[in-house]
């Protein structure tokens, strides 16, 4: 697993936020394409000792203890090992910023960001954004790590189906609800979703195999791991809404529109520390992930390989899907428009009943990298 899924419902004066989780690649994706990641040094707000500078080391404490919601627990994923890898290198301190990190889960960080309960979180998709501030939250997507999806749909090869909409009249496990993504891609190859028997299965992929459905959305940087450790590679397809043009996000880094406008320099230093703990996960993997199974719930059955496939897989993901000449978490409005637009096709929000621009602010990955690299101190 790497979020929990499930479609938004309730208002935030009952917290009954469930949010439609966070698409992936295969391990042999070329990082070719890699933007540059590298650290520079100017614009840098250093001080005369080379240091954050007093000015803005005040700014920063005055936002007093930033809480940063995971979006699974403290899984090697994307928006999760990075910050987890920052707080353990001393990032953040090094910008006076007092960051208390916390496992969560897509379905809740919504619900506590937009109260102010926490300040920060990465979500699993821009969609999240955009359908909790059509029932009245005020949040900003400040940050976007994964331009693509990073669900896709696996269907049992047994079941002998080529084309998607042989789906229909036949069962799908769902995990609460059929990811944003692979929605949009059932759509485009005109299946009717509601003629596919949703059943709501556990979090173990073998279901695929060992009961009657004959499809499962899964993350790429998960499950397909799990079931070929398990035996059965090429025993399952994969459809990927990537593969069809289907605009997606991932790891997108949010807060309140409130904490944005209250505490800039903070939103802006956390995005720095923590795409500097980007670079180390992407230049030390193992070391990162060890970090992170430090902290993970041992419930949860996260082990060495299965997080090291994760993180690699999201990795290759999030560089071969950032934009050329763009620096990691850099905002493509018109991607999330597009996003935005296809959630409308869908039925999922209404015309209109979202600003995407009002949703989105790039000003802060604006001021922390210049010509796609990291300005870091120093």
């Amino acid at each position: 697993m790497r979020r929990p899924t499930g479609l938004i419902i309730g208002t935030l004066l009952t917290l009954g936020l469930v949010a439609g989780a966070c698409g992936g690649s295969s391990d042999d994706e070329s990082a070719e394409s890699s933007p540059a990641t590298t650290v520079a040094t100017a614009d840098a707000p250093t001080g005369a000792d080379g240091k954050i500078s007093a000015e803005r080391c005040a700014k920063n404490n005055d936002a007093g203890t930033i809480t940063f919601l995971t979006s699974f627990d403290y899984a090697a994923a994307a928006s999760i090992i990075d910050v987890v890898t920052a707080a353990d290198q001393g990032h953040y301190s090094a910008l006076c910023l007092d960051v208390k990190l916390q496992p969560g889960f897509s379905s809740s960080n919504v619900a506590l960001v937009s109260t102010g309960t926490a300040q920060m979180t990465s979500l699993g998709s821009f969609s999240e954004v955009a359908v909790a501030n059509s029932q009245g939250a005020a949040l900003v997507a400040v940050g976007v790590e994964g331009h693509a999806s990073i669900e896709e749909l696996l269907v049992e090869k047994a079941a002998n189906i080529t084309d998607l909409k042989q789906l229909e009249g036949k069962s799908m496990g769902i995990k609460g609800a059929i990811p944003y993504s692979l929605r949009a891609l059932l759509a485009a190859k005109g299946v009717d979703e509601k003629k596919i028997t949703q059943i709501e299965v556990d979090f173990n992929p073998v279901v695929l195999f060992q009961t009657d459905i004959v499809a499962l959305p899964v993350y790429k940087s998960n499950e397909p791991g799990q079931l070929d450790a398990q035996g059965y590679a090429g025993k399952y397809t994969a459809f990927d809404p990537r593969d069809n043009n289907i605009p997606a996000s991932f790891a997108v880094f949010t807060t309140s529109k409130s904490f944005a406008q209250k505490h800039p320099t903070a939103v802006a230093d956390f995005l720095r520390a923590t795409l500097k703990g980007f670079q180390y996960a992407a230049d030390k993997p193992d070391a990162a992930v060890a970090t992170t199974l430090k902290r993970s719930d041992p419930k949860l059955y996260f082990n060495p390989a299965g997080e090291a496939f994760r993180w690699k897989t999201e990795l290759a993901l999030v560089r071969s899907s950032t934009p050329k000449g763009s620096a990691v978490g850099a905002i493509d409005a018109a991607a999330l428009q597009a996003e935005v637009d296809s959630l409308v096709k869908l039925g999922v929000l209404a015309k209109g009943s979202v600003d995407v621009a009002a949703s989105i602010n790039s000003s802060f990955m604006g001021e922390i990298t210049k010509n796609g690299e990291l300005i870091w101190i120093g």
